[in-house]
């Protein structure tokens, strides 16, 4: 803390005028040695202020001058700013020093990238997976890796999910990146080698497509022998009726099976639909209607479809069907007789929600994050029962990522479910467009036709469900 002497030295100049005006009294020039007392105290003060200014001059590098007085208090002070600022440069450089240390031990790389997107810093670890040279130092990060993917994962504002990319430095090896948005735009990236894994996805992949297919053959022909031998029933034992009844039930389980192993296949081998034509959604609920009533039969499940848009989707019907089957179909499995299922196509500020809303038992909330896992069940012993296969919401799952889209599940115990596919503005289209419109439609079309997603979910919309749902909303099916 600076001392004041501010009171003390004025005490002395004005000591010191006097005693100056006192001196001249006597030889009889009081003014003319107050007037050379004035000048010496302004050279003196001159000469402090040109050692001050030399010594900034200089950088301020060395110890400031010494002084007596008011001047020495000032340079004392300056010597204690400069100390500190010293100690604290030398504390940000230890922290970095550290940091970098760190870094440099992190098997993952690490990427940071300013404002603009160009290349400020990276560890050892991302410039042997990019190798990277000291001339990409300040050059644009989506100059070097020029996938398209990548550079619509690099422009969004949220990254929820990392995404895997060929990498572009060496051959027949992938990359995960993960980013993170900070300060003023400022980018971290964290690099991963992942290629040893997505060889045993691929290999996974394989064997899954490999074996399904080499199921399909004999179940198909097994499956022909039994409603053979069925044919023949009332001259065969009770018995051996109710045996092959079973037989041919659990071939249709297994057949089921396969059949969604076959359709997780080509949904894992496509990372987006590459269709780009207009789904009527109206006229597809009808159809699922039609067929979750025959699926209901006897429990005479009151299924309702409300249509709060004209809006039509862009994208594959066929994978589109394949999902919203599963949902209603499973609301149908899993909810009690004579209940009642909505199904809702809406339009919201940011896109369309087509949700599957039941009566039925509900879920506990732990158990909703694990819904679309492959083969994971809630109640196993029920599931079975009603031929489920433990694969259909992770067909949905995968079919919305096609789709740009997510699935939202919520549930309330005893009080229902509610399945919500949330789609993106840019998967929609008016049917009521006029002419004007329907080139920007076509190129919609062209541009989600030749892209190749990452398959992340789109951002979060507000709206997740209808609003006529409130009163039972959430839940999910016991399984699929």
């Amino acid at each position: 803390m600076i001392r004041d002497l501010r009171r003390s030295h004025y005490q002395q100049l004005t000591l010191s005028l006097l005693g100056a005006a006192t001196v001249g009294w006597f030889f009889g020039r009081p003014w003319e040695f107050l007037a050379l007392s004035s000048i010496g105290y302004l050279i003196w003060i001159s000469y402090q202020q040109h050692r001050l200014i030399a010594w900034l001059i200089s950088g301020a590098r060395k110890t400031p001058p010494e002084a007596v007085g008011l001047w020495g208090v000032i340079f004392d002070h300056l010597y204690r700013v400069q100390r500190d600022h010293r100690k604290q440069v030398s504390n940000y450089r230890e922290v970095v020093q550290r940091m970098r240390s760190s870094t440099e031990a992190l098997a993952d790389g690490i990427m940071l990238l300013d404002a603009n997107g160009n290349i400020q810093w990276w560890n050892s670890a991302a410039r042997d997976l990019l190798r990277l040279r000291k001339e990409d130092s300040g050059q644009l990060l989506i100059n070097l890796l020029r996938e398209p993917r990548f550079i619509k994962f690099y422009h969004k504002n949220l990254h929820r999910e990392p995404i895997t990319l060929e990498n572009p430095a060496r051959l027949n090896c992938h990359i995960q990146v993960m980013m993170t948005i900070f300060g003023k735009g400022e980018r971290l990236l964290v690099l991963r080698d992942v290629s040893r894994l997505q060889q045993l996805e691929m290999m996974r992949q394989d064997f899954v497509a490999n074996a399904s297919h080499e199921l399909k053959t004999p179940l198909t022909v097994f499956k022909g022998h039994l409603e053979n031998i069925l044919s023949f029933a009332d001259n065969l034992s009770p018995a051996v009726t109710k045996a092959l009844h079973s037989m041919s039930n659990q071939t249709q389980r297994m057949n089921n099976l396969v059949n969604d192993l076959l359709m997780l296949t080509r949904l894992d081998a496509a990372t987006s639909s590459t269709e780009g034509q207009a789904i009527d959604v109206a006229q597809m609920l009808a159809h699922i209607q039609t067929d979750a009533l025959e699926l209901s039969g006897e429990k005479q499940h009151l299924i309702a479809i409300d249509c709060k848009t004209p809006c039509q989707l862009l994208g594959s019907p066929g994978e589109i069907r394949s999902a919203l089957n599963n949902l209603v179909f499973n609301a149908v499995n899993y909810s009690p007789a004579g209940s009642n299922i909505e199904i809702c196509w809406k339009k919201t500020s940011k896109g369309a929600i087509l949700s599957v809303a039941d009566h039925g038992r509900g879920i506990e909330q732990h158990h909703i994050p694990r819904l679309t896992e492959r083969f994971y069940r809630v109640d196993p012993g029920r599931s079975s029962a009603v031929g489920g296969t433990g694969l259909g919401l992770a067909i949905v799952k995968h079919a919305l990522q096609h789709h740009d889209a997510r699935l939202d599940i919520s549930s309330q115990r005893h009080r229902g479910s509610v399945f919500s596919c949330i789609f993106p503005e840019e998967r929609l289209i008016d049917p009521s467009a006029d002419q004007a419109d329907v080139d920007v439609i076509e190129e919609k079309s062209a541009l989600l036709a030749n892209r190749t997603e990452n398959g992340n979910p789109s951002a979060p919309f507000d709206d997740a469900h209808c609003a006529n749902k409130e009163s039972h909303s959430q839940g999910g099916q016991g399984s699929t």
